[in-house]
């Protein structure tokens, strides 16, 4: 893009600047002031600014209600005449897992702000102009960028977890040996949970 004008009189020359410098892309742009009269004014002001803005979000709520149990054992072997009697009860074992991963925020900066982006040049030129002419070219170029990432994770358990073996009854046994073998009783609960990920790429 060119901007350049000639005016006869200091008057004409502000009015022209005024409609050209509105609306200057972004693109390559030259600027020139040039074969104006004498004891002219002349100016060229152009003003550039470019503002960005990204703003992501990223809320997990998760509830988990667990009721969970295991039970092994509760024989009866009684009443046995003229011989052994045994019992043999396996374990009992209850294992609850709950796993919770907040959400996830993977953005590519859309927004130009440094040194080596691409942008549009200007070059400006003042020449030729009459005596006791004031000229004068004002570029004014303004960037700014404000990324904001937030990840909320909000986990709320309620576990209920039971394991029971035993409670094996021999009785009014004769003539014999009684034994009871009563399994192991275990129980494991885990919980994790892992906030949210945040992740901006140039």
């Amino acid at each position: 893009m060119t901007i350049a004008y000639r005016a006869a009189s200091a008057l004409a020359a502000a009015t022209l600047v005024t409609l050209l410098a509105t609306g200057v892309a972004s693109a390559d742009t030259t600027l020139e002031i040039s074969g104006n009269g004498v004891n002219s004014d002349n100016t060229i002001s152009v003003s550039s600014n470019n503002n960005c803005e990204v703003d992501q979000q990223s809320n997990t709520n998760a509830t988990t209600v667990v009721s969970a149990s295991s039970s092994t054992g509760g024989n009866t072997a009684s009443g046995n005449t003229g011989g052994d009697v045994s019992i043999n009860t396996g374990d009992a074992t209850t294992t609850v897992t709950v796993s919770v991963t907040g959400g996830s925020n993977t953005a590519t900066n859309p927004c130009c702000c440094e040194s080596e982006c691409d942008e549009a040049s200007t070059s400006a030129s003042i020449s030729e102009n009459g005596a006791n002419s004031n000229n004068t070219i004002v570029v004014s170029k303004n960037k700014s960028s404000k990324i904001k990432q937030k990840a909320d994770t909000n986990a709320t358990s309620v576990l209920s977890a039971r394991s029971k073996t035993g409670k094996n009854r021999a009785r009014n046994n004769t003539g014999g040996t009684t034994t009871i073998d009563t399994g192991n009783a275990e129980t494991t609960v885990d919980v994790s949970v892992t906030g949210g990920v945040n992740t901006l790429s140039p």
